[in-house]
């Protein structure tokens, strides 16, 4: 059986399976490329693109997401087959708090319903746990209905709602947890 940290970093991968690895300074771009096109997609019918765009340029610059990567306390995963960037997920310990979030999960509309967010999200499982906790936080926008519905399906229970804001908008933000299972690693 291979170790959860071999898992985390991708293991094998048979040819056109996705590999979920960490990031690389060389992703940065992809990783914002791949923000844009889902926020596009998914909030710009409830926040308007100005505000997406100022949100973007302020907190997912590469200059940015690499004080990120420098952190001790956090991970930034990609989903990858063969060339192609499906996704990502970024994941954050708070010791203060001794929780681990799910600050973010996006894939391309077009591998959405394939598997990936859910490779995503069990690799973010894995590094919690290597953080010492045993469940995993994320907060959903209300109008995201879609990844509410996902989310849920998989068990996470939404226990509070928060005001989030991008640009000028402000929207609500439910926020919720699931339970980290180990059993559910060992396949």
């Amino acid at each position: 059986m291979k170790s959860e940290a071999s898992k985390v970093n991708g293991g094998s991968h048979p040819e056109g399976s996705v590999l979920i690895r960490f990031w690389e300074r060389v992703d940065l771009e992809d990783v914002r490329r791949i923000t844009w096109e889902t926020w596009l997609a998914t909030y710009a019918a409830f926040i308007p693109e100005g505000d997406l765009r100022r949100y973007l340029d302020k907190q997912y610059t590469v200059q940015a997401l690499g004080d990120l990567m420098a952190s001790e306390y956090f991970r930034g995963l990609l989903a990858v087959e063969q060339e192609s960037v499906l996704g990502y997920a970024k994941v954050q310990f708070h010791p203060d708090e001794q929780r681990c979030y799910l600050s973010s999960l996006y894939v391309i509309p077009a591998a959405q319903g394939k598997g990936v967010g859910k490779r995503l999200l069990e690799r973010a499982e894995l590094i919690a746990r290597e953080f010492g906790v045993h469940e995993i936080w994320l907060g959903v926008m209300v109008q995201n209905t879609q990844a509410l519905e996902w989310y849920t399906r998989l068990g996470f229970a939404f226990v509070r709602e928060e005001p989030f804001t991008m640009g000028n908008t402000t929207v609500q933000h439910r926020i919720g947890y699931r339970p980290i299972h180990p059993d559910e690693f060992l396949s």
